[in-house]
Protein backbone atom coordinates (compact mmCIF):
# COMPACT_ATOMS: atom_id res chain seq x y z
CA UNK A 1 0.00 0.00 0.00
CA UNK A 2 3.02 2.60 0.86
CA UNK A 3 4.71 1.54 -2.26
CA UNK A 4 1.17 2.37 -4.64
CA UNK A 5 0.60 5.86 -2.49
CA UNK A 6 4.30 6.79 -3.38
CA UNK A 7 4.02 5.38 -6.76
CA UNK A 8 1.14 8.21 -7.32
CA UNK A 9 2.50 11.04 -6.09
CA UNK A 10 5.71 10.49 -8.09
CA UNK A 11 3.13 10.98 -11.41
CA UNK A 12 0.69 13.56 -10.03
CA UNK A 13 4.09 15.54 -9.60
CA UNK A 14 5.98 14.44 -12.51
CA UNK A 15 2.21 14.83 -15.01
CA UNK A 16 2.16 18.28 -12.92
CA UNK A 17 6.03 19.23 -14.22
CA UNK A 18 5.03 17.94 -17.69
CA UNK A 19 1.85 20.10 -17.96
CA UNK A 20 3.34 23.43 -17.08
CA UNK A 21 6.07 23.33 -20.03
CA UNK A 22 2.43 22.23 -22.38
CA UNK A 23 1.39 24.78 -24.46
CA UNK A 24 -2.28 25.64 -24.67
CA UNK A 25 -4.77 28.15 -25.78
CA UNK A 26 -5.04 29.69 -22.64
CA UNK A 27 -1.36 30.31 -21.22
CA UNK A 28 -0.59 31.60 -25.47
CA UNK A 29 -2.99 34.35 -24.77
CA UNK A 30 -2.51 36.84 -22.03
CA UNK A 31 -6.32 37.12 -20.30
CA UNK A 32 -5.36 38.92 -17.42
CA UNK A 33 -7.92 41.80 -16.12
CA UNK A 34 -6.43 44.90 -17.62
CA UNK A 35 -9.34 47.21 -17.41
CA UNK A 36 -12.79 48.29 -17.26
CA UNK A 37 -14.90 50.49 -19.95
CA UNK A 38 -18.25 52.21 -19.67
CA UNK A 39 -20.09 53.03 -23.03
CA UNK A 40 -22.57 55.42 -23.58
CA UNK A 41 -24.23 54.49 -27.12
CA UNK A 42 -26.13 55.77 -29.87
CA UNK A 43 -28.20 53.58 -32.46
CA UNK A 44 -30.02 54.23 -35.37
CA UNK A 45 -32.39 52.07 -37.44
CA UNK A 46 -35.15 51.81 -39.68
CA UNK A 47 -38.38 50.31 -38.94
CA UNK A 48 -40.80 50.43 -42.11
CA UNK A 49 -39.41 53.98 -43.64
CA UNK A 50 -39.18 55.51 -40.25
CA UNK A 51 -36.00 55.85 -38.73
CA UNK A 52 -35.74 55.06 -35.05
CA UNK A 53 -33.45 56.26 -32.60
CA UNK A 54 -31.66 53.39 -29.53
CA UNK A 55 -30.45 55.15 -26.23
CA UNK A 56 -28.25 52.76 -24.18
CA UNK A 57 -24.57 51.83 -22.79
CA UNK A 58 -22.52 48.91 -21.72
CA UNK A 59 -19.87 48.63 -19.62
CA UNK A 60 -17.33 45.49 -19.59
CA UNK A 61 -14.03 44.48 -18.16
CA UNK A 62 -11.15 43.91 -20.46
CA UNK A 63 -8.78 41.57 -20.66
CA UNK A 64 -5.37 40.91 -22.69
CA UNK A 65 -5.94 44.61 -23.47
CA UNK A 66 -8.37 42.96 -26.51
CA UNK A 67 -11.28 41.38 -25.22
CA UNK A 68 -14.05 42.53 -23.47
CA UNK A 69 -16.95 40.95 -21.41
CA UNK A 70 -19.82 42.73 -19.74
CA UNK A 71 -23.50 44.02 -19.69
CA UNK A 72 -25.37 46.06 -22.14
CA UNK A 73 -28.82 47.67 -22.72
CA UNK A 74 -30.72 49.58 -25.43
CA UNK A 75 -34.11 51.08 -25.70
CA UNK A 76 -35.95 52.32 -28.64
CA UNK A 77 -36.84 56.08 -27.77
CA UNK A 78 -40.59 56.66 -29.62
CA UNK A 79 -43.12 54.07 -30.35
CA UNK A 80 -42.52 52.60 -34.12
CA UNK A 81 -46.08 52.71 -36.28
CA UNK A 82 -47.55 48.42 -36.12
CA UNK A 83 -47.14 47.92 -39.73
CA UNK A 84 -50.58 46.20 -39.23
CA UNK A 85 -52.49 49.52 -37.76
CA UNK A 86 -50.88 52.99 -37.79
CA UNK A 87 -52.96 54.27 -35.01
CA UNK A 88 -50.53 51.83 -32.34
CA UNK A 89 -46.99 51.88 -31.88
CA UNK A 90 -44.59 49.79 -30.04
CA UNK A 91 -40.90 49.88 -28.28
CA UNK A 92 -38.08 47.66 -28.12
CA UNK A 93 -35.77 47.12 -25.48
CA UNK A 94 -33.01 44.76 -24.84
CA UNK A 95 -30.23 44.10 -22.43
CA UNK A 96 -27.57 40.81 -22.25
CA UNK A 97 -24.16 39.50 -22.47
CA UNK A 98 -21.87 41.66 -24.24
CA UNK A 99 -18.76 39.89 -25.87
CA UNK A 100 -16.51 42.41 -27.82
CA UNK A 101 -12.82 42.04 -29.73
CA UNK A 102 -10.85 45.47 -30.38
CA UNK A 103 -7.02 43.81 -31.92
CA UNK A 104 -4.73 46.63 -32.04
CA UNK A 105 -5.84 48.72 -29.34
CA UNK A 106 -2.31 50.86 -29.12
CA UNK A 107 -3.11 51.99 -32.42
CA UNK A 108 -4.80 55.23 -32.90
CA UNK A 109 -7.69 53.48 -35.00
CA UNK A 110 -8.48 49.82 -34.69
CA UNK A 111 -10.97 48.17 -34.94
CA UNK A 112 -13.78 46.87 -32.79
CA UNK A 113 -16.34 43.77 -33.38
CA UNK A 114 -18.70 43.07 -30.68
CA UNK A 115 -22.10 40.84 -30.30
CA UNK A 116 -24.92 41.15 -27.99
CA UNK A 117 -27.33 38.39 -26.44
CA UNK A 118 -29.84 38.13 -24.55
CA UNK A 119 -33.21 39.23 -23.51
CA UNK A 120 -35.97 42.06 -24.70
CA UNK A 121 -39.61 42.94 -24.53
CA UNK A 122 -41.57 45.02 -26.85
CA UNK A 123 -44.01 47.30 -25.43
CA UNK A 124 -47.08 48.65 -26.80
CA UNK A 125 -48.76 51.64 -26.38
CA UNK A 126 -52.33 50.19 -27.03
CA UNK A 127 -53.59 49.04 -23.92
CA UNK A 128 -55.59 45.94 -25.62
CA UNK A 129 -51.76 44.38 -26.33
CA UNK A 130 -49.66 43.19 -24.00
CA UNK A 131 -45.83 43.05 -23.75
CA UNK A 132 -43.84 40.77 -25.43
CA UNK A 133 -40.97 38.50 -24.75
CA UNK A 134 -38.21 38.32 -27.22
CA UNK A 135 -34.57 37.08 -27.88
CA UNK A 136 -32.34 39.26 -28.96
CA UNK A 137 -28.74 39.09 -31.32
CA UNK A 138 -26.65 42.12 -31.95
CA UNK A 139 -23.67 41.43 -33.80
CA UNK A 140 -21.74 44.68 -34.92
CA UNK A 141 -18.99 45.63 -36.52
CA UNK A 142 -16.87 49.19 -36.92
CA UNK A 143 -14.03 51.14 -36.31
CA UNK A 144 -12.65 52.88 -32.73
CA UNK A 145 -10.26 56.02 -32.11
CA UNK A 146 -8.47 56.57 -29.16
CA UNK A 147 -9.30 59.97 -28.82
CA UNK A 148 -7.28 60.05 -25.09
CA UNK A 149 -6.51 56.92 -22.73
CA UNK A 150 -9.48 57.12 -20.65
CA UNK A 151 -11.86 58.02 -24.05
CA UNK A 152 -12.10 55.89 -27.02
CA UNK A 153 -14.82 56.89 -29.95
CA UNK A 154 -16.42 54.07 -31.85
CA UNK A 155 -18.66 53.82 -34.95
CA UNK A 156 -20.41 50.19 -35.66
CA UNK A 157 -23.10 48.79 -38.24
CA UNK A 158 -24.28 45.65 -37.16
CA UNK A 159 -27.59 43.73 -37.51
CA UNK A 160 -30.08 43.41 -34.43
CA UNK A 161 -31.75 39.63 -35.35
CA UNK A 162 -35.38 39.48 -33.12
CA UNK A 163 -36.61 36.72 -32.66
CA UNK A 164 -39.90 35.07 -30.54
CA UNK A 165 -42.06 38.00 -32.06
CA UNK A 166 -45.89 37.01 -31.43
CA UNK A 167 -48.15 39.62 -30.54
CA UNK A 168 -49.98 42.76 -31.64
CA UNK A 169 -49.33 41.46 -35.68
CA UNK A 170 -45.54 41.99 -35.61
CA UNK A 171 -43.13 39.93 -36.96
CA UNK A 172 -39.77 39.03 -36.58
CA UNK A 173 -38.83 40.09 -40.05
CA UNK A 174 -40.65 43.40 -38.61
CA UNK A 175 -38.14 44.17 -35.94
CA UNK A 176 -35.17 42.79 -37.33
CA UNK A 177 -32.95 45.36 -38.98
CA UNK A 178 -29.64 46.91 -39.80
CA UNK A 179 -28.32 49.50 -37.53
CA UNK A 180 -25.45 52.65 -37.17
CA UNK A 181 -23.96 52.93 -33.80
CA UNK A 182 -22.11 55.39 -32.52
CA UNK A 183 -20.08 54.88 -28.89
CA UNK A 184 -18.23 57.01 -26.22
CA UNK A 185 -16.32 54.69 -24.48
CA UNK A 186 -14.66 56.11 -21.05
CA UNK A 187 -12.63 54.01 -18.57
CA UNK A 188 -9.04 53.14 -18.41
CA UNK A 189 -6.67 50.12 -19.98
CA UNK A 190 -3.36 50.10 -17.05
CA UNK A 191 -0.12 48.72 -18.01
CA UNK A 192 3.36 50.15 -19.05
CA UNK A 193 2.50 49.67 -22.64
CA UNK A 194 -0.06 49.56 -25.32
CA UNK A 195 -0.15 46.47 -27.99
Amino acid sequence: MKKILILAVALIVASGAYAQREETLFNQTRLDLTGFWFSDSHNFTFLDNDAEYFSGGNFAFEFGRSLMVGWAWQRMKDYAPLPTDNASGYKLRNRGLLIGYAPGTGKVIHPYLSAIVGGGRIDFDDRNLTRDRVFVLQPAVGLEVNVFRWLRLGAEGGYRLVTDVNVGGLESSDVSKPFAQLQLRFGYSWGNTWR
